[in-house]
């Protein structure tokens, strides 16, 4: 809701309002510059586009919320699709209300429904091209995972740890080897952020839960249940960074 509040008090949203009820004050689209005079447009167009914008930013915020994983033209068009059938009674009313050469005998709820859906899209649309509100880049994914079978191309790498000539690459979807030295998969995994813990042993420092002390050893737990030895030489950048205790601790 607080995204949603922002983006509609931007200057962009505010220039949007403004502009769309200057050019249908004047230019009287849908047959109201013929049947209603210049303040009753003002007064029926300034309320339909300061209620649709209102009902535009609940339901945008609604979607956003449920619908995160959408592409943005589909959350787009059916937020337009439910603001508009939101909007069309109140445009039924407003205009059997306001103009004075109609009834509501005269007016056709499928016509202003589609008019409606014709007038709200288009400034979703607007909006979007304007300002790209939704259109946040793709994360940059790590190089290795180019290296993985399809069936881990959209994983996320664990940990690394090196195998005689070959490199053991544990994801949250399941380990796959490599023939690759492990100073060039660790480069490899730039910009995830991780740590060696040991010589051969390198861990995404998000995948870290906690450590663990067995037979003298120290060792840091994953996200997956597997543990990674920790080195003497290694241990201070761990302490350094909190996921192991100093050596008093």
């Amino acid at each position: 809701m607080a995204e949603t509040a922002a983006a509609v008090t931007s200057r962009i949203t505010m220039s949007i309002w403004l502009t769309a009820c200057l050019i249908a004050v004047v230019a009287g689209p849908f047959g109201t510059f013929q049947t209603m005079s210049f303040g009753l447009r003002l007064a029926y167009w300034g309320t339909v586009i300061t209620s649709g914008l209102a009902l535009g930013a609940l339901v945008h915020a609604v979607f956003l919320t449920i619908c995160r994983g959408w592409h943005p033209f589909w959350i787009d068009l059916k937020a337009a699709a439910l603001i508009t059938t939101l909007l069309a009674p109140l445009i039924f009313v407003l205009r059997a209300g306001l103009d004075p050469m109609l009834t509501r005998a005269d007016l056709s709820p499928g016509s202003i429904w589609i008019n409606t859906g014709l007038f709200v899209l288009p400034i979703f649309v607007l909006r979007r091209q304007l300002t790209g509100a939704e259109r946040t880049p793709e994360p940059r994914r790590p190089r290795l995972l180019r290296r993985l079978p399809d069936a881990l191309q959209e994983a996320e790498v664990l940990r690394l740890s090196a195998r005689d000539h070959t490199v053991e690459v544990a994801t949250d979807h399941g380990p796959a080897t490599l023939r690759l030295r492990l100073k060039d998969a660790i480069d490899e995994m730039e910009p995830v952020e991780g740590v060696c813990t040991h010589r051969s042993h390198w861990v995404a420092r998000a995948a870290i839960t906690g450590y663990v002390s067995e037979g003298g050893k120290l060792f840091v737990t994953l996200a997956n249940g597997d543990r990674a030895p920790v080195g003497g030489k290694y241990r201070p950048r761990l302490e350094e960074l909190g996921l192991v205790p100093g050596q008093d601790g």
